[in-house]
């Protein structure tokens, strides 16, 4: 374990989400000094009331930390450096990195930030590798972005760029690897991990409207986005009317179907404190992604987490899920995804 180091770490917002990104800034905090960056961005901007507001909470960051007033947290230093949203333009992701160096240099210096260690979860950073002094750098690849749904144009190219340049990469699927790290010598698969301990919280003090079920209780838990099958999770439910489907979680794509369902309770999103809480009610969960290149290429976190709890597992079948066959109810489609909850619900015959 690293100690005493100061370590940049490009990730997502701090505290947005649960992310591995996150968790790994977590640990690595304990006994480093850590500089966090927030997002950059991997999709292009819509005209979304989401990404307008999304987009008003990360100018007034910017604007308070111009007035210096960036966050701390412990050994987390926050730092968040203007960032045009445009980088498929070159020469905005050329005054996107001139501003980040410039920002970052000054950071580092009123820090006393010295020799760090870089670890980015972004490609666009690639213009700042070996312009911080750093000792090495490292890429964490946590999903192919180039498939997003509306991901920059310009981010393959910039994540080719980033690989070649860094002095390590590690990608949380067989599949990423595979994809980027050919004639990369220092290239490493890291599957998922789980902090267990986090998961043995007995209470955590969650209260939510919704009382605890009496009935049977079989949950998915993630972001709610275009990688998730709805359709997957209605079917699901009409075919067990006598079960509760608890969906927890962020949606950033129509959910209308699953809240029209009597027998889905949707919560939203809540915070990771507390997902101890919400896993301990189900009985089974569930990881009804859809099959695509993008997710083939994923490693579920969540997956470790209903591990963590002991809770059986029915998923759609994932490279990196089915490595955990025959731990895992894993399905080839539909109807066989919904017979696997019957068998799983048999298998777990405590209450949650």
């Amino acid at each position: 374990m690293l100690k005493n180091r100061d370590i940049i770490i490009f990730g997502d917002d701090w505290g947005r989400h649960p992310s591995t990104i996150q968790h790994i800034g977590r640990v690595l905090a304990r006994q480093n000094r850590i500089l966090w960056i927030g997002s950059l961005g991997h999709r292009k901007p819509r005209w979304s009331f989401t990404d307008f507001r999304r987009f008003m909470q990360k100018g007034v960051r910017m604007l308070l930390l111009q007035q210096q007033q960036a966050e701390a947290m412990g050994n987390v230093c926050h730092l968040a450096p203007l960032v045009l949203p445009f980088h498929d333009v070159s020469v905005v992701r050329s005054w996107n990195t001139r501003t980040m160096l410039s920002s970052l240099r000054r950071k580092m210096q009123a820090e006393r930030f010295s020799s760090p260690i870089l670890i980015t979860a972004t490609p666009w950073v690639n213009g700042l590798i070996g312009g911080l002094g750093e000792t090495s750098s490292h890429y964490v690849c946590l999903d192919d972005y180039s498939l997003f749904n509306g991901a920059y144009t310009a981010l393959p190219d910039a994540e080719r760029d980033l690989i070649s340049r860094v002095t390590a990469c590690f990608f949380t699927s067989e599949r990423l690897q595979q994809k980027h790290s050919a004639g990369k010598h220092h290239s490493y698969c890291i599957p998922q991990g789980v902090d267990i301990n986090h998961f043995r919280i007995e209470d955590s003090g969650f209260h939510h409207r919704h009382a605890p079920s009496q009935r049977p209780v079989v949950g998915f838990v993630g972001l709610l986005a275009d990688w998730v099958d709805i359709l997957l999770i209605q079917s699901s439910a009409r075919a067990y009317p006598d079960v509760d489907f608890l969906v927890v979680g962020k949606a950033t794509i129509n959910i209308r179907g699953l809240t029209s369902e009597p027998n889905i309770k949707y919560l939203g999103e809540i915070p990771y404190e507390h997902l101890p809480d919400i896993l301990r009610r189900l009985r089974v969960g569930l990881i009804p992604f859809l099959v695509n290149e993008l997710t083939r290429a994923a490693n579920p976190l969540k997956l470790l987490e209903y591990f963590a709890m002991g809770i059986p597992v029915v998923s759609t079948n994932l490279p990196e899920v089915a490595k955990f066959k025959p731990l895992v109810y894993v399905a080839d489609e539909k109807d066989e995804f919904i017979r696997f909850i019957g068998s799983a619900l048999s298998e777990n015959t405590s209450q949650a």
